[in-house]
């Protein structure tokens, strides 16, 4: 057979069409970018960018990140240096006035100087009591690092005089409003200090007893309780098993009287039963009350009630 002889200028034709198409290949598998892999869509949410990240996690593969790729937005920074960037809590004293959409203003203590989220301490007041009393000795219990927010209720009539008004809660389910809505304020108003996690609800005579059923309703949002004489009846079996299955985690009861010790103690049994960690504490008899002696047998447990939570 004759061998074929190919023109040269259909040769020259031909390598320069072999070396466009080389030259092609190459540049659509450049380094910088995985080959085989579609280009980081533009626009990608942070969510997105999260989710991929979790796929490399699990042993998924990740594009790697493309040779052109823009530089992130100035805000795109990483939670940790966004936590370092929230600017020093200010207040023009411990403790502040917070108006409450549909109730009186509360009282709370602020963390001035937080630089970081903080946690939520709940102080509600007994029957003719003032939340700025609830205020005060818990700062002085809890410290000056959390947020505690103290419902005001409703002004009694019988109080001592106008400059001295005292207050009660109508009722646990009213109550159970004004704390939200005092959260809903509180949020609004320090959005970058305040940690919008779980609240430590505590609460003296009238606030314990209403504490217990709001607690017993709504166990993820207060897991860990404070109870200074009160609350103990609230906790039939019923009460504890819906606590417990609602996310309740435990309950300090803080007595100062024998018989509130004895009720807190069969209460605490019946929690137990249903799986909740509690603990009992006595002061020394001082009545009916939760400043003095009270509030430091308070202080010295309180590093139980919220044992194991980092916010704290």
């Amino acid at each position: 057979m004759r061998a074929m002889t190919i023109p040269g200028a259909i040769l020259s034709r031909s390598i320069a069409w072999l070396s466009l198409l080389a030259a092609v290949a190459l540049g659509c598998d450049r380094p910088g970018r995985a080959a085989g892999t579609a280009p980081a869509q533009a626009g990608a949410s942070p969510a997105q960018a999260s989710s991929a990240a979790g796929q490399a996690a699990d042993g998924g593969a990740t594009p790697a990140a493309p040779a052109d790729a823009a530089a992130p937005p100035a805000d795109a920074a990483a939670p940790a240096d966004r936590a370092a960037q929230i600017a020093p809590l200010r207040a023009d004293a411990p403790l502040v006035e917070l108006a409450v959409e549909g109730f009186p203003s509360a009282v709370v203590s602020v963390p001035i100087g937080a630089t970081a989220r903080r946690p939520v301490l709940i102080a509600s007041h007994g029957n003719y009591d003032r939340p700025e009393w609830q205020c005060e000795v818990w700062r002085g219990i809890a410290g000056g690092d959390a947020f505690i927010l103290c419902p005001r209720g409703v002004a009694r009539s019988d109080s001592p005089s106008a400059s001295d008004v005292r207050f009660t809660y109508e009722s646990n389910a009213r109550l159970e409003q004004e704390i939200d809505a005092g959260l809903a304020a509180l949020r609004a108003r320090f959005p970058e200090h305040v940690d919008p996690g779980p609240v430590l609800y505590t609460g003296f005579s009238l606030g314990a007893i209403m504490g217990s059923a709001i607690a017993a309703r709504r166990a993820a949002l207060f897991p860990r309780l404070v109870l200074v004489e009160g609350g103990h009846d609230r906790w039939t079996p019923a009460t504890a098993k819906a606590f417990a299955e609602g996310g309740g985690q435990r309950v300090l009861f803080v007595c100062a009287q024998a018989g509130c010790g004895a009720a807190a103690a069969a209460a605490a049994a019946r929690l137990e039963k249903a799986g909740v960690l509690t603990r009992v504490v006595r002061s020394k008899e001082a009545g009916h009350r939760y400043d003095g002696p009270v509030a430091e047998e308070t202080k010295r447990a309180l590093g139980w009630a919220i044992e194991g939570d980092p916010r704290w």
